[in-house]
């Protein structure tokens, strides 16, 4: 009977664990126009991850950035919306990490380190966002999402690799109001 309630609270608890490392929105800026974001995705490498990446394992974080009209009574309204990602491959013959950075548009770049790679994958800095038309004295909120991209594998290996589901992470929209004076 022990064992079963030991069992019991050893499930219940088991989501509470797993959520410990969830990874979260952080360091967000805005900058005057033309809009610039920066942002830092906390947590975003579990163990899981790093191991991946490691083993040679193609890796991607998919960024999403919205503006939004603020309604009182209506659903707000999306004025713009703007997905970028990125991407890190491990050369285990060069020992090196290739890094694509969708937002630069800038050639990949080759790391060594891996705490550099970590920055890189998880931080944005100074994305251009250029909504069509923001009107002064209108409340716009800024909202931001980071979701890890499913890794696919052929039809069978999926059968041998089923723990890569365990990889995915997701965070929650950042949401957060847009200061006027940085579209007026």
């Amino acid at each position: 009977m022990k064992k079963l309630i030991i069992l019991v609270f050893s499930i219940w608890l088991l989501p509470l664990q797993v959520m410990a490392g969830t990874a979260t929105i952080t360091d967000v800026s805005v900058t005057r126009p033309p809009l610039k974001v920066s942002f830092h995705v906390k947590d975003a490498f579990s163990k899981d991850i790093e191991e991946a990446v490691k083993s040679g394992l193609p890796t991607s974080f998919n960024f999403i950035v919205e503006i939004n009209r603020v309604n009182r009574l209506l659903p707000n309204e999306n004025t713009g919306r703007w997905e970028f990602r990125h991407t890190v491959k491990y050369d285990s013959l060069r020992d090196e990490y290739e890094i694509t950075l969708d937002e630069t548009g800038e050639r990949p770049v080759k790391i060594k380190d891996f705490g550099e790679v970590k920055r890189l994958m998880s931080s944005c800095s100074g994305v251009t966002i250029a909504p069509a038309h923001l009107k002064p004295g209108q409340e716009y909120e800024l909202r931001i999402k980071a979701e890890m991209d499913p890794v696919e594998l052929p039809f069978l290996f999926n059968y041998v690799f089923f723990f890569l589901e365990l990889l995915d992470f997701e965070t929650d929209w950042h949401v957060r109001p847009l200061p006027s004076q940085t579209y007026e």
